[in-house]
């Protein structure tokens, strides 16, 4: 099965500089050295992400291995009754945690009972505007391209639950705590999050999937885009608008909508990260009005792109995130 190969840059809107993580992460799986195709693809994007990945094998990892980290990690591939025996106190590790075994959901104080999981391709969003949303709407969305088994808990307390089983959603499947947050037992002493990765969700995921991982990483870590701050925050009277790129990321093209408000000379360009023009999307006069430009990078590598919107003397740049 091909391999995913994630390049996940963030710019400062002003000056294309780099703001990515350059933190240790532990990622706790069954076996260390015989990874799954699904574990292969969240260590490349935890490593594109610019942490440095520990990966530890359940039979020998400890509470000790979370000690100065970022960042922890556990996939389902675990034994619950291994990281119970081999991690008593994890529940209690003062850092950020992302966890997909659901049978550990107890264990790590989010529910009374375990976890579970089903089979699907399709989650319910219901967290529209949270952080690990990924700026996707109240809706059911596709995650895998074809049916996989995902994980989900009941948690309770303070939680707050971005997305549930689209038929049943006493389920949730993508949930966090924030720091000192009320769980089922005792307090969040990191932000934590549940999510419904399972054993093999990542190797056949969409983009929209992709999305949704990457904006829980990034809440997890308690990080904020530069350019997602910049892009929320844009004047809507502005008389030139650059909507966010759908979908992003993507993996064979994107649409790009923008508005203008004045008959005006019009460019939108795509950068790479070194600065470098690839792609003229639009370059002529056009009249007021509401566009779409279609962008299909068939000969680029994956990895971070920028577009720029030009309309006389204004200018909005973003990123995207191309996926082969």
């Amino acid at each position: 099965m091909k391999r995913f190969t994630f390049f996940f840059l963030t710019l400062l809107i002003c000056g294309l500089l780099h703001a990515q993580f350059s933190d240790p992460a532990l990622f706790v799986v069954a076996d260390a050295d015989a990874m799954n195709a699904a574990e292969t693809n969240i260590d490349s994007l935890l490593t594109e992400m610019g942490f440095t990945v520990l990966v530890i094998g359940q039979d020998v990892v400890t509470d000790q291995d979370a000690v100065g980290m970022s960042l922890v990690l556990i996939s389902a591939t675990v034994s619950s009754g291994s990281i119970v025996t081999n991690m008593p106190d994890v529940a209690n590790t003062a850092v950020p945690l992302i966890n997909w075994e659901p049978f550990l959901y107890d264990h790590l104080g989010f529910s009374e009972l375990d976890g579970g999981e089903y089979n699907t391709t399709k989650i319910l969003i219901v967290g529209e505007g949270h952080q690990m949303a990924a700026d996707l709407p109240n809706d059911t969305v596709i995650i895998t391209t074809v049916e996989k088994a995902v994980s989900y808990g009941t948690p309770a307390g303070d939680v707050e639950i971005i997305a549930v089983n689209a038929t049943d959603e006493s389920q949730a499947v993508l949930f966090g705590y924030d720091e000192g947050a009320t769980m089922y037992t005792g307090t969040a002493p990191a932000r934590r999050v549940g999510t419904f990765l399972l054993n093999d969700v990542a190797d056949a995921m969409t983009e929209e999937g992709w999305a949704l991982v990457i904006a829980s990483i990034k809440w997890a870590m308690s990080y904020e885009d530069p350019i997602g701050i910049s892009e929320r925050t844009q004047d809507r009277s502005s008389k030139v608008i650059l909507n966010d790129n759908y979908p992003n990321p993507f993996t064979k093209e994107t649409q790009i909508e923008y508005s203008i408000t004045d008959q005006n000379h019009v460019q939108l360009v795509v950068y790479n990260t070194l600065g470098e023009r690839v792609a003229i999307l639009v370059d002529e006069n056009k009249p007021e009005g509401t566009y779409t430009a279609t962008y299909i990078p068939s000969e680029l590598p994956g990895g971070v792109y920028f577009y720029k919107l030009l309309v006389g003397s204004a200018s909005i740049s973003k990123s995207m995130l191309l996926i082969k």
